[in-house]
This record gives structure tokens, sequence and C-alpha cells, in this order.
């Protein structure tokens, strides 16, 4: 028999008079045959306490408490994990498990199973709870609002545009030349195509980390930066190396695609320099890689017919996988990414198996180009199968808003890796890498623009160096960005409070500040929703914007809001300059309370996202010939 027991306990004290009340469900051991058993809970001040009886039948367990939110929906956010405390009973025949987990930005209304997954001998054990939950104690906390702003920066600074200028010493002329030093690397046992990660392992002086290997999503996206490259060159030979290096990184993905250790398809997430898979433990698959190495061919074919390039070219050497498979890797990426879009897999961080936005966005994007890219190449099966698979996955991206939070959620799931915050760069990365230029998650969406943000700011108070507001000419310095608040990976291992800011974090804020201004351009407006609003309160609040107003391109309060994000885009990348080295060198990390340089010794995906957040402030500025100056440089020889 189950009791059930109101008591009124004071667990942490009374507060407006009112005492925390405890439900009492279970007042002795269970039974035999009742492997599962919720003993008490509470849900006082924002705060659920729960305890719970489970059968010692294995060594490893997951238990977990399956609720409804405040809306009186349940979701895979809407789950508590429990905790082993002790053993009770003969020869501690029964565990004791409890938890103590803030709910109170999500809220509980009922208490729906508590489920026993006893690992080792492959069973799961519920109890249909099925209680109505009614808070007690303190009122629950509300969300904290974003901080005022430290500081207003406006504008565009000089500082910002002589770093960044196609000159000898300049911060892009050294991430160009180091990002081609790390595609086809002078390596023993290179091949084309390939690019390393970083400039660290084995061959190189540090050792620590190990990143000599080739990783398909890095890799794609320091191949857009050379397709950008490509199709900004007007002189015909930097034109055509480009050409040649992306028609060997073609080959390359392709020889992956067909690599006969392949374990998960082709989400594996990395390769040897000699382009042969890594079979080693690693978090796979990650089918983000998939998606976002067609996007860039599918870019660079575009770009390579519209300057009169052959089609034959196109189909056999990067889209017809059918016909030529050991060439030709789109129509296979693409066809993966349509089968495997609602398959959980690994982040872009390689930490966590779920649902991602960042996977979600870029897969969207594969599958959108690739319909219409399809058709082009004539091949209107594959284009329909696509635009199918698109539609649904569009479907789904609703669900990682969480009006609670007023954040897009990074993953949609319960919590992993201790990340309660919910919060990560990677949905702003998702954005710029992921938007399709179709109106879905742009730049100024209401809810992109509040992620950015929660984001953005939450690294304030983490970061020591976040006090650091200015550099020595008094110009502001903006937020050191990492890639999400509770991060303890260090650059070469993990450590309590060991996450720092990276270079490429911080660049995607600069870049996403330029892009949402060009945008707001291009829409000729800007209209203010509840959702907005604190994110032009905090980066432009002299412009004193109002929720249901829309300012027109030109006004005074218009313009007041585009100098704050330009003036924030400079002030990011004014960050990356304050912390960069004398020799303009990029590794992974900046010490978050030193800002010294650590971790991967030139990061490629650190050199191109300078560079990507450096075309975004050139085309907001309409300077038009920054990219073809720089691709006119052209690539000298890869000797170092």
């Amino acid at each position: 028999m189950r009791d059930i027991l109101i008591s009124a306990l004071a667990l942490a004290g009374t507060a407006f008079g009112q005492a925390c009340q405890t439900t009492t469900l279970q007042t002795s051991l269970p039974s035999n045959g009742s492997e599962v058993v919720l003993r008490s809970y509470s849900y006082c001040g924002g705060i659920f306490n729960g305890s719970a009886y489970i059968a010692n039948l294995d060594y490893n367990k997951v238990v977990s408490l399956a609720y409804t939110n405040a809306q009186g929906q349940s979701t895979p956010l809407s789950v508590v994990n429990f905790g082993y405390a002790s053993g009770v009973g003969n020869g501690s025949q029964w565990e004791v498990w409890n938890t103590s987990t803030s709910l109170y930005i999500d809220g509980i209304t009922e208490l729906l199973n508590l489920t026993f997954q006893a690992t080792d001998i492959g069973e799961t054990y519920v109890q249909t709870l099925n209680l109505p939950v009614n808070a007690s104690g303190a009122p629950a906390p509300t969300l904290p609002s974003p901080p005022a702003p430290y500081a207003t920066p406006k504008g565009f600074g000089n500082d910002i545009t002589s770093w960044l200028s196609i000159s000898v010493g300049s911060e892009s002329e050294t991430a160009f030349a180091r990002m081609f030093l790390n595609i086809n690397p002078a390596v023993e046992g290179a091949v084309d195509g390939i690019v390393v990660a970083a400039r660290s392992g084995p061959t190189y002086n540090q050792t620590d980390p190990d990143y000599e290997y080739h990783w398909v999503r890095d890799a794609s996206l320091t191949m857009d930066v050379v397709q950008t490259l490509y199709a900004a060159a007007t002189k015909a030979k930097p034109k055509t190396q480009y050409a040649n290096i992306l028609f060997e990184y073609a080959t390359s993905r392709a020889t992956e695609q067909n690599d006969p250790g392949l374990q998960t398809g082709l989400g594996e997430p990395k390769f040897y320099l000699n382009n042969t898979i890594f079979t080693g433990p690693w978090g796979r698959p990650q089918n983000d890689g998939p998606a976002t190495s067609a996007i860039t061919l599918m870019e660079f074919a575009n770009s390579y017919l519209a300057n009169g390039g052959s089609m034959d070219n196109v189909k056999q050497k990067i889209y017809n996988s059918a016909t030529f498979s050991a060439s030709a890797p789109v129509m296979k990426d693409l066809l993966f990414v349509a089968s495997n879009w609602s398959s959980p897999s690994f982040d872009l961080w390689e930490e966590e198996e779920s649902d991602h936005f960042y996977t979600r966005m870029v897969q969207r994007r594969a599958l959108v180009m690739g319909a219409s890219f399809a058709t082009k190449m004539g091949d209107s099966n594959t284009s329909a199968t696509l635009s199918t698979a698109a539609t649904a996955l569009t479907a789904t991206l609703g669900q990682f808003w969480d009006p609670n939070r007023e954040i897009l959620l990074y993953e949609y799931g319960p919590v992993l890796a201790n990340k309660a915050s919910y919060l990560d760069i990677a949905v702003v990365l998702g954005v710029i890498h992921g938007y399709a230029g179709d109106g879905v998650y742009s730049y100024t969406n209401d809810e992109v623009l509040s992620s950015a943000l929660r984001i953005s700011t939450s690294f304030i108070d983490v970061y020591a160096i976040a006090n650091t507001t200015a550099d020595s000419s008094g110009r502001v310095l903006g937020i050191p960005i990492g890639r999400y608040p509770e991060d303890v990976y260090n650059g070469t291992g993990t450590q309590v409070n060991g996450g720092n800011p990276w270079y490429l974090c911080t660049a995607a804020m600069a870049q996403f500040m330029y892009s949402a201004s060009t945008e707001f351009g291009d829409a000729g407006s800007i209209s203010i929703t509840n959702t907005s609003k604190p994110f032009f309160d905090y980066f432009a609040p002299g412009a004193g914007l109002q929720v249901g107003q829309s300012y027109e391109f030109g006004s005074n309060k218009y313009n007041a809001a585009i100098n704050g994000l330009n003036g924030w885009g400079d002030a990011f990348l004014r960050t990356i300059k304050y912390y960069t080295p004398a020799d303009g060198h990029l590794s992974e990390e900046f010490n978050r309370n030193t800002g010294v340089a650590q971790g991967a010794a030139d990061l490629t995906w650190s050199y191109a996202s300078v560079l990507t957040a450096a075309f975004a402030r050139a085309e907001l500025r309409g300077q038009k010939a920054y990219a073809k100056n720089l691709a006119n440089l052209g690539v000298t020889a890869n000797t170092s």
C-alpha cells in the first residue's frame, strides 16, 4: 500500500510567513515488484526537491522525473535527473536517490512519471504519477533582465579599419596567410584537399592539444572562405588557385564518403591528414559536417558556373555522386542530410548528443539550397526529396524557442554537461552558417536578437577580463565571448572555471552585428516588439526605441540604432585585437583572467572567422573592393 501523507515541513525556513510544504508519498520501504517509487517532493520558492526509492538491481542507473511546465506542456526540457544519496534496507536492497533543482524559469504543474533505467541489465521501470503540484514557500524569482550596458560604442572605428586593411602586417593579411598555411599543409603524408585544424600536434612544436586532423565541419567552413575569395578574385592566377583548391577539396570529401572504416555513415567527424578515417573513440556522429560541406561546394559550383565554368565539371567533380562517387560528393551529402536530419547527433563542440539548433540550421540551409541546386543539375527526383525534407525540418525549428528563458535553446532536450543556462554561442553561429536567406531565423528575427543578447552578456560575470572595458586609447572593448558560460575546457583539458573566451566566438558576435545591420538596411526599417526591445536597449540605448513602433531607414532613431550595432561590431573585433599577440597569430582561446592566448596554436577556424567578420563589415560599409583586393593577393607556396 502507498501511504499518501501531506506534511508541512520547514525545509529552508520560511518566507513571507509561509513554510515550504513537502508531500510525502511513501513512509516505508516499498514492497517487492515496485522497482521505482517516489518518496516525497516539494516545489518551494522555485526549487523542486524530490526523493525516491530505487531497487538496487545493477550498478549503473539513470533516474529521471518528467513533469509539465508552467504552460502545462511536457517537453524534453521538462525532465529532472536524480542522484544517488545512500543505500537502505537489508544489504542495501534499496537506494535513496534525491534531487534539488531550480525550476523557477520553467515552472511546474504536474508530475507525470518517474523512470529508472537499469542500464547494466537493459531494463527500464516506470512509476506513473499524474500528481498536481502546488507551489509553496517564497514566490519563485522571475527571469533576470539583461544587465545595463557598460558602454555605448557608436559607428565604425578607424583602428579596426586599419587593423583589417589589405596591407602588410594587418590582421587580415596575417589571417589570410596563416589560414592558407593550414590548407594542403606541408606535412608528410598530407594529401591535397584537406585542412589541418591547427598547427598543434606531433608535427608542430605544440603537442597538446593534438589538432593535427582534418575535421569535416572546420574544413568546410574554411573552404567557404576560399569560395568567397574565388568569387571575388578578378586576377586569373589567384582565381585559378582557389578553384584548384576547391576541386581538390571536393575530391577529398568524396574520398571520405567512401572510406571503408566509417562507423556512423557520413557523420564521421574527423580524418587523418592522409584522408583516412579516424576510428578512435570520439563524439560521433556529427551530422552538421555533411551539410556545411555541401553548402560550401554548392556555393563554389554556382560561382564557378557564373564565371563561365563547365557544367560537366560541376556534375562530375562536385554534384553527381551516383555516377561519379569517387569525385563528386554533394548529392550523397545532401541525401544523407535529408535522411538523417531528425536523428540526434553530437554538437559542433563535440560534447553532447541531442537535437541541436546549429545542426538543424545548417541542415536546413543545405536542403533549401540543395533543392534549387539539384534542379539546376537536372535532377528533379533529388530536388523533390530535399524539398520535402526541408519543409519537415523547418516545422521543427519553433520548438527551440523557450518563452520562459527568452532564448533559442542551443539544444532541445534535458540539461547535458551541466549547461543549465541553455546559453551557447552555437545559436549565433547557427544563424551565421545556416541562414538560407529566406526569412527563416534571419539576423533580424526577434527570437535571434533576444538570444544573441542573453548569450553575449552571460559572459560578463564569468570572465575577469570582461572588467577591462576599454583599450589604452579609451576605445570600447566588446564582451569577450566563449562557447557557453559553464565551459570547463581550457584548451588542453578541463578544470573548474576553466573555460575561456574564444577568438572565433568573439568574431562571431562582431559578424552577427554587422550582418544584422545590413539586413535592417535592406529591410528599410526596424520594428520593435517586446521580444526584441531588450536587444536594442542594450546595444543601442541612445536610440530609445519603443515597443510597437517602426523606425524608417534614415530617421534619427533608426540611424542611432544602426550606429549602436556597428559600434558594438567593432567593439567585439577590438577585443580580439586587444588580446591578439604582436605577431598576429590566433590560437583557439585567450585566458579568462589574463587575456593571454592559449589552446591550439594557429587555429584555422579562428583565422577564417576573422576574415568572414571582415567581409561582413566591408559589405555593410559598401566596400565592394575589399574581398576582391584580398583575393587578388593569391596564395604563395605552402612550404612552412
